[in-house]
């Protein structure tokens, strides 16, 4: 008797639920590959989106062949029945520019964007304020010191061609986000426990190159992308660490992270007087597509 009442229950219950926690597909793109993963409530399932794009689909974050690559994301999206399902996209970090920005103003504006759009500070970016899509980041306080927020800035036409993209796929695109700030908020648990003179330094391995993003204090301070290969990297990467440290005394201590499995090169290690950390993504595919899931569980 009281099964079937039970039964009955959680089909009245089923579509409320699957409103409550939707199922939401986490998406990151790059310029020569992407992956992906449903995100079902809270927990994530495993990657089944993961796919190499091919040469000169895209170009510095710009999607070059919208057609193709619309029939490919969709072509996937069938495949794995999740074609009725909403996309949150990382944009491809090459295409995204990002910022600390020391906040202008007394208090948050009620519209920050558009405050800063009528400052227009001189960021140095390859594009007019007036012309890109902007993402502000309260970042962590700190006494004494002015408001800070992490900017990420892509022009539109690149985001109006991604739409684009997701349009000829078929695809419910809910939401753009870059993956610079993604990055960035997998990482906050992390810079919470460090000390303030270490440099952190994450080494992100891709087949384009290895991404390095360097931190202090909670900050991001520097981005670039190295070469792949032994000596190349070690020279590169000790290169930058090196300038960073001549650039901010206060940064004494190194740490580096790894964030996926990457043999280093033999004996940097040594010669840098650390030992690598690997950082723990799972059940995560990526620091990204945590950042992601971590972004939209605070909307």
């Amino acid at each position: 008797m009281f099964s079937g009442l039970i039964d009955e229950l959680q089909d009245r219950l089923r579509p409320i639920r699957s409103q409550m926690f939707p199922s939401l597909v986490l998406l990151e793109l790059n310029d020569n590959a992407l992956q992906g993963q449903v995100l079902r409530g809270s927990q994530p399932e495993p990657v089944t989106l993961d796919v190499p794009l091919p040469p000169l689909t895209c170009k510095q974050g710009m999607p070059l062949e919208k057609e193709p690559l619309g029939d490919l994301i969709g072509d996937l999206l069938v495949r794995d029945n999740l074609l009725d399902k909403y996309l949150i996209v990382a944009l491809p970090p090459a295409g995204v520019q990002w910022r600390v920005v020391a906040w202008p103003f007394e208090e948050l504006p009620e519209d920050p964007v558009d405050a800063l759009r009528q400052v227009d500070p001189d960021l140095r970016l390859p594009f007019a304020l007036q012309e890109a899509t902007l993402d502000l980041q309260p970042l962590p306080p700190r006494a004494g010191e002015p408001a800070r927020m992490l900017l990420a800035a892509a022009p539109t036409a690149l985001v109006d061609a991604w739409v684009d993209v997701f349009n000829l796929a078929g695809a419910q695109l809910e939401r753009l986000a870059p993956a610079q700030a993604c990055q960035y908020l997998a990482l906050l648990p992390l810079l919470a426990e460090a000390e303030d003179d270490e440099l952190i330094a994450v080494l992100d391995p891709r087949e384009e190159g290895c991404r390095l993003l360097a931190l202090r204090a909670g900050l991001p301070v520097f981005e670039r992308v190295l070469p792949i290969g032994d000596e190349p990297l070690r020279l590169e990467l000790e290169r930058c660490l090196a300038f960073l440290q001549r650039r901010d005394p206060l940064a004494r201590r190194l740490k580096l992270l790894l964030a996926a499995p990457f043999a280093l090169p033999p004996g940097l290690e040594d010669d840098l007087g650390t030992t690598a950390e690997r950082i723990v993504c799972e059940p995560y595919g990526s620091l990204v597509l945590k950042g992601l899931a971590v972004r939209e569980a605070s909307r």
